[in-house]
Protein backbone atom coordinates (compact mmCIF):
# COMPACT_ATOMS: atom_id res chain seq x y z
CA UNK A 1 0.00 0.00 0.00
CA UNK A 2 1.56 3.40 -0.81
CA UNK A 3 1.24 6.59 0.94
CA UNK A 4 0.99 4.43 4.76
CA UNK A 5 2.19 7.50 6.33
CA UNK A 6 4.43 8.48 8.78
CA UNK A 7 5.06 5.65 12.14
CA UNK A 8 2.82 6.55 14.94
CA UNK A 9 4.42 8.43 17.92
CA UNK A 10 3.08 9.67 20.84
CA UNK A 11 -0.17 9.16 19.95
CA UNK A 12 0.32 5.25 19.76
CA UNK A 13 -0.35 5.19 23.54
CA UNK A 14 -3.74 6.22 22.89
CA UNK A 15 -3.89 2.57 21.19
CA UNK A 16 -2.65 1.20 23.90
CA UNK A 17 0.71 0.32 23.26
CA UNK A 18 0.78 0.15 19.69
CA UNK A 19 4.62 0.08 18.61
CA UNK A 20 5.30 -0.26 14.95
CA UNK A 21 2.17 1.11 13.81
CA UNK A 22 1.31 2.98 11.08
CA UNK A 23 -0.43 5.99 11.98
CA UNK A 24 -2.82 6.67 8.75
CA UNK A 25 -3.99 5.86 5.18
CA UNK A 26 -5.52 7.33 2.17
CA UNK A 27 -4.67 4.49 -0.57
CA UNK A 28 -7.56 3.28 -2.21
CA UNK A 29 -5.83 0.05 -2.81
CA UNK A 30 -4.55 -3.18 -0.58
CA UNK A 31 -1.08 -3.66 -0.47
CA UNK A 32 0.53 -6.09 -3.03
CA UNK A 33 2.43 -8.93 -1.31
CA UNK A 34 1.57 -11.20 1.51
CA UNK A 35 0.77 -10.32 5.39
CA UNK A 36 -2.00 -8.95 6.98
CA UNK A 37 -4.67 -10.07 9.15
CA UNK A 38 -5.21 -13.42 7.53
CA UNK A 39 -1.81 -14.52 7.14
CA UNK A 40 -1.16 -13.74 10.74
CA UNK A 41 -4.66 -16.02 11.53
CA UNK A 42 -2.74 -18.94 9.56
CA UNK A 43 0.93 -18.44 11.75
CA UNK A 44 1.28 -19.10 15.43
CA UNK A 45 1.22 -15.89 17.43
CA UNK A 46 4.38 -14.62 18.15
CA UNK A 47 5.05 -14.48 22.13
CA UNK A 48 2.70 -17.99 22.86
CA UNK A 49 3.52 -19.37 26.25
CA UNK A 50 6.30 -21.27 26.17
CA UNK A 51 7.54 -19.34 23.50
CA UNK A 52 11.64 -18.24 23.36
CA UNK A 53 11.79 -14.95 25.28
CA UNK A 54 13.69 -13.29 21.78
CA UNK A 55 11.72 -14.54 19.02
CA UNK A 56 12.21 -11.63 16.48
CA UNK A 57 14.19 -14.18 14.17
CA UNK A 58 10.94 -16.22 13.59
CA UNK A 59 8.62 -13.75 13.70
CA UNK A 60 6.70 -13.70 10.82
CA UNK A 61 7.23 -10.37 8.39
CA UNK A 62 4.15 -8.35 8.19
CA UNK A 63 3.19 -4.78 7.06
CA UNK A 64 2.78 -2.48 10.12
CA UNK A 65 -0.82 -2.26 10.76
CA UNK A 66 -2.73 0.73 11.40
CA UNK A 67 -4.15 3.30 13.64
CA UNK A 68 -6.70 4.60 11.35
CA UNK A 69 -7.98 4.79 8.37
CA UNK A 70 -9.82 7.82 6.59
CA UNK A 71 -12.61 8.12 4.00
CA UNK A 72 -15.14 10.29 2.67
CA UNK A 73 -12.44 12.71 2.03
CA UNK A 74 -11.52 12.67 5.48
CA UNK A 75 -14.68 13.34 7.16
CA UNK A 76 -14.93 9.52 8.22
CA UNK A 77 -11.76 8.56 10.05
CA UNK A 78 -12.02 4.92 10.92
CA UNK A 79 -10.37 4.83 14.83
CA UNK A 80 -10.32 1.41 16.23
CA UNK A 81 -10.74 1.24 19.93
CA UNK A 82 -7.68 0.49 22.33
CA UNK A 83 -6.05 -2.80 21.31
CA UNK A 84 -7.27 -3.04 18.04
CA UNK A 85 -6.09 -1.65 14.61
CA UNK A 86 -6.43 -1.89 11.16
CA UNK A 87 -5.57 -4.42 8.64
CA UNK A 88 -3.04 -2.45 6.07
CA UNK A 89 -4.00 -5.31 3.75
CA UNK A 90 -7.50 -5.13 3.65
CA UNK A 91 -7.92 -1.22 3.75
CA UNK A 92 -9.01 0.11 0.69
CA UNK A 93 -10.11 4.06 1.99
CA UNK A 94 -11.48 5.52 -1.00
CA UNK A 95 -13.56 2.22 -1.47
CA UNK A 96 -14.82 2.94 2.15
CA UNK A 97 -13.94 -0.44 3.49
CA UNK A 98 -11.56 -1.47 5.91
CA UNK A 99 -11.26 -4.36 8.77
CA UNK A 100 -10.76 -4.02 12.45
CA UNK A 101 -8.50 -7.17 14.00
CA UNK A 102 -6.28 -7.05 17.33
CA UNK A 103 -3.09 -5.26 16.98
CA UNK A 104 -0.98 -8.10 18.47
CA UNK A 105 -2.71 -10.63 16.11
CA UNK A 106 -1.64 -8.02 13.53
CA UNK A 107 1.84 -7.63 14.30
CA UNK A 108 2.95 -11.44 15.25
CA UNK A 109 2.58 -10.80 19.00
CA UNK A 110 5.34 -7.51 18.43
CA UNK A 111 2.19 -5.16 20.33
CA UNK A 112 1.83 -6.71 23.72
CA UNK A 113 -1.84 -5.71 24.48
CA UNK A 114 -3.77 -8.66 24.51
CA UNK A 115 -7.41 -8.31 23.94
CA UNK A 116 -10.66 -10.36 22.79
CA UNK A 117 -9.76 -11.30 19.17
CA UNK A 118 -12.44 -10.69 16.74
CA UNK A 119 -12.77 -8.60 13.28
CA UNK A 120 -15.35 -5.94 12.67
CA UNK A 121 -15.33 -5.40 9.24
CA UNK A 122 -16.21 -0.99 8.39
CA UNK A 123 -18.11 -0.33 5.21
CA UNK A 124 -18.57 3.24 4.01
CA UNK A 125 -22.25 3.96 2.37
CA UNK A 126 -24.12 6.49 0.31
CA UNK A 127 -24.96 9.63 1.88
CA UNK A 128 -27.93 9.40 4.27
CA UNK A 129 -29.26 10.65 7.25
CA UNK A 130 -30.62 8.52 10.44
CA UNK A 131 -34.41 8.23 8.30
CA UNK A 132 -32.13 6.13 6.10
CA UNK A 133 -31.34 3.41 8.57
CA UNK A 134 -32.74 -0.34 8.03
CA UNK A 135 -34.31 -1.45 11.51
CA UNK A 136 -32.77 -5.09 12.68
CA UNK A 137 -35.24 -7.28 11.08
CA UNK A 138 -34.17 -5.72 7.54
CA UNK A 139 -30.46 -6.12 8.43
CA UNK A 140 -31.60 -9.98 8.96
CA UNK A 141 -33.83 -10.58 6.31
CA UNK A 142 -31.42 -8.93 3.43
CA UNK A 143 -28.78 -11.24 4.73
CA UNK A 144 -30.94 -14.39 5.04
CA UNK A 145 -30.30 -14.90 8.94
CA UNK A 146 -32.50 -15.47 11.60
CA UNK A 147 -32.05 -12.74 14.24
CA UNK A 148 -31.09 -13.47 17.58
CA UNK A 149 -32.09 -9.80 19.00
CA UNK A 150 -32.04 -6.10 17.58
CA UNK A 151 -31.99 -2.96 19.00
CA UNK A 152 -32.59 0.33 17.51
CA UNK A 153 -31.11 3.04 20.08
CA UNK A 154 -30.33 6.25 19.67
CA UNK A 155 -27.01 6.27 18.04
CA UNK A 156 -26.81 2.91 16.03
CA UNK A 157 -28.82 0.37 15.21
CA UNK A 158 -27.68 -3.30 15.54
CA UNK A 159 -29.22 -6.76 14.98
CA UNK A 160 -27.70 -10.34 16.59
CA UNK A 161 -27.60 -12.74 14.05
CA UNK A 162 -27.75 -16.64 14.46
CA UNK A 163 -26.12 -17.99 11.61
CA UNK A 164 -23.31 -16.44 9.15
CA UNK A 165 -20.32 -15.57 11.09
CA UNK A 166 -18.73 -19.09 10.36
CA UNK A 167 -18.57 -18.24 6.74
CA UNK A 168 -15.89 -15.31 7.25
CA UNK A 169 -13.75 -15.52 10.45
CA UNK A 170 -11.69 -19.19 10.40
CA UNK A 171 -13.00 -21.00 13.47
CA UNK A 172 -15.45 -18.53 13.87
CA UNK A 173 -18.63 -18.79 15.67
CA UNK A 174 -21.80 -19.21 13.39
CA UNK A 175 -23.53 -15.57 15.41
CA UNK A 176 -22.38 -12.46 14.32
CA UNK A 177 -23.23 -9.08 14.69
CA UNK A 178 -24.09 -6.05 12.17
CA UNK A 179 -24.95 -2.63 12.82
CA UNK A 180 -25.94 0.68 11.24
CA UNK A 181 -25.08 4.21 12.00
CA UNK A 182 -24.75 7.72 10.58
CA UNK A 183 -21.55 9.47 10.75
CA UNK A 184 -20.59 12.83 9.08
CA UNK A 185 -23.72 12.60 7.06
CA UNK A 186 -22.48 9.21 5.68
CA UNK A 187 -24.18 5.55 6.23
CA UNK A 188 -21.72 3.42 8.07
CA UNK A 189 -22.18 -0.11 8.43
CA UNK A 190 -19.98 -2.66 10.91
CA UNK A 191 -19.77 -6.60 11.04
CA UNK A 192 -18.56 -8.26 14.10
CA UNK A 193 -17.27 -11.69 13.83
CA UNK A 194 -15.52 -13.64 16.98
CA UNK A 195 -13.94 -17.33 17.81
CA UNK A 196 -16.73 -20.02 18.32
CA UNK A 197 -17.56 -19.91 22.11
CA UNK A 198 -16.37 -15.96 22.55
CA UNK A 199 -18.36 -13.78 24.60
CA UNK A 200 -18.00 -11.22 21.62
CA UNK A 201 -20.41 -13.58 19.91
CA UNK A 202 -22.72 -12.96 21.89
CA UNK A 203 -24.60 -10.15 24.14
CA UNK A 204 -20.96 -8.37 24.36
CA UNK A 205 -21.03 -7.94 20.64
CA UNK A 206 -23.27 -5.60 20.42
CA UNK A 207 -21.50 -3.51 23.45
CA UNK A 208 -18.35 -4.09 21.52
CA UNK A 209 -19.89 -2.69 18.06
CA UNK A 210 -20.97 0.06 20.02
CA UNK A 211 -17.18 0.76 21.31
CA UNK A 212 -15.76 0.91 17.49
CA UNK A 213 -18.97 3.71 16.54
CA UNK A 214 -17.90 5.61 19.29
CA UNK A 215 -14.02 5.46 18.27
CA UNK A 216 -15.20 6.25 15.00
CA UNK A 217 -17.36 9.07 16.13
CA UNK A 218 -14.58 10.82 18.06
CA UNK A 219 -12.02 10.42 15.40
CA UNK A 220 -14.27 11.80 12.89
CA UNK A 221 -14.56 15.19 15.46
CA UNK A 222 -18.19 13.69 16.98
CA UNK A 223 -20.99 11.88 17.29
CA UNK A 224 -24.08 12.03 14.51
CA UNK A 225 -26.66 10.67 16.58
CA UNK A 226 -29.37 8.94 14.23
CA UNK A 227 -32.83 7.59 14.73
CA UNK A 228 -33.48 4.41 13.26
CA UNK A 229 -36.50 3.63 10.87
CA UNK A 230 -38.35 0.81 10.51
CA UNK A 231 -38.73 1.33 7.03
CA UNK A 232 -38.05 3.46 3.69
CA UNK A 233 -34.69 2.78 2.81
CA UNK A 234 -33.02 3.56 -0.45
CA UNK A 235 -33.39 0.74 -3.29
CA UNK A 236 -29.64 -1.12 -3.15
CA UNK A 237 -28.92 0.67 0.57
CA UNK A 238 -28.60 -2.70 2.38
CA UNK A 239 -26.62 -4.65 -0.36
CA UNK A 240 -23.97 -1.65 -0.33
CA UNK A 241 -23.77 -1.80 3.64
CA UNK A 242 -24.41 -5.15 4.12
CA UNK A 243 -23.46 -8.63 1.83
CA UNK A 244 -21.78 -11.91 2.24
CA UNK A 245 -18.51 -10.76 0.56
CA UNK A 246 -17.66 -7.84 3.32
CA UNK A 247 -13.85 -9.13 2.82
CA UNK A 248 -12.36 -8.68 -0.41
Amino acid sequence: MTGLGRILGAGCLVLAGCAGVVSDSGSDSAQSGGGGLFAALAAPAAGAEGAAQDDTATRPRMPRPLARVRMARGTVVVTPPPGYCIDPITAQAQRGFAVIASCRILTGGAVATQVPPMIVTVALGPRGTAEDLPSPQALADALGEPIVSGQSGKDMVTAHLAGGGGEVLPGGDSRHWRGAFVQSGHLVGLALYAPAGSDLAGAEGGVMLDRVRASIASGSGGAAPPKAADAGSPPGLLGRLFNRQDLP
